[in-house]
């Protein structure tokens, strides 16, 4: 079962140890879900703030799929 999280800086933290990063997108929020040996770790923010959480991955070479 996935592990909602509410609090950026911890997804931050999983996104940062992930295997891999996937992006839903809806039309008010976007959700991110960093996937672990262990658990898939979700998130949902606003757009704009999700865009700045995945150019920081995108810098640390982690791989980010677009769902």
């Amino acid at each position: 079962m996935p592990k909602e999280v509410f609090l950026l800086a911890l997804w931050r933290q999983f996104g940062e140890k992930a295997e891999e990063v996937r992006v839903k997108r809806y039309q008010d929020y976007v959700k991110l879900k960093a996937r672990l040996a262990g658990y898939l770790y979700t998130i949902k923010l606003p757009p704009d703030k999700a865009e700045q959480v995945l150019a920081e991955l995108k810098a640390k070479n982690i791989r980010v799929e677009e769902v």
